[in-house]
């Protein structure tokens, strides 16, 4: 197996080859193993271009998967990278792993002290980006799905998301694809469900 020099420029060569699952996983261990922080890899994922910003923030979402209490501490830096970025597959990783840190603090699986740095940062720009995403017709399907998905658990301290998230799902789904389609009715049919029930 691969395993790559802790220096930066090593790093970077390395992510502009062709890898598999199989590689990046192994790759995400070894950074972790040579103290690597995944701040440097969010780095090179939202500053670099093509194949290296791509492998950047595919091994960035294994080295945090793997562990969920660095993805918490990361979070705030995700989110606040991710509105800048254009390329689609670092936008369809970031979002992967803001949707699942947002998950964990909605289900108190966070410290509370990182629950409360999250809910006072600035989260227009995430929504107006996951909802400008959602209706962009050049977005990728997973985009999309894992934008619902964020937009979904901000709805629990959003009253207004709620309301506005269903139209734009329907719009979605009677033009988008199978992937589009069903998460958009499984969304549709947890908001139904919250709306009786009283949110944070």
């Amino acid at each position: 197996m691969y395993k790559p020099a802790i220096n930066r420029s090593a790093l970077i060569q390395r992510l502009d080859f062709a890898m598999t699952k199989k590689d990046v996983v192994a790759i995400a261990d070894a950074l972790l193993e040579c103290e690597v922080y995944p701040n440097e890899v969010l780095a090179i994922a939202v500053e670099s271009k093509g194949a290296t910003a791509f492998h950047a923030a595919w091994v960035l979402e294994n080295m945090l998967v793997a562990i969920p209490e660095a993805l918490d501490y990361y979070l705030p830096d995700i989110v606040a990278q991710l509105s800048l970025t254009t390329n689609a597959s670092v936008q369809r990783h970031l979002l992967k792993l803001t949707a699942i840190g947002i998950k964990r603090i909605i289900k108190r699986e966070t410290s509370r002290t990182m629950e409360r740095e999250f809910w006072r940062m600035n989260l227009e720009p995430l929504e107006e980006s996951c909802f400008l995403w959602l209706v962009d017709c050049n977005s990728k399907p997973a985009v999309k799905v894992h934008c619902m998905e964020i937009l979904y658990l901000l709805s629990y301290r959003q009253k207004w998301i709620a309301e506005e998230l269903p139209h734009v799902i329907e719009s979605q789904m009677n033009i988008g694809g199978p992937a589009i389609a069903a998460r958009g009715k499984e969304v549709l049919k947890s908001l139904s469900k919250k709306r009786n029930v009283r949110t944070w």
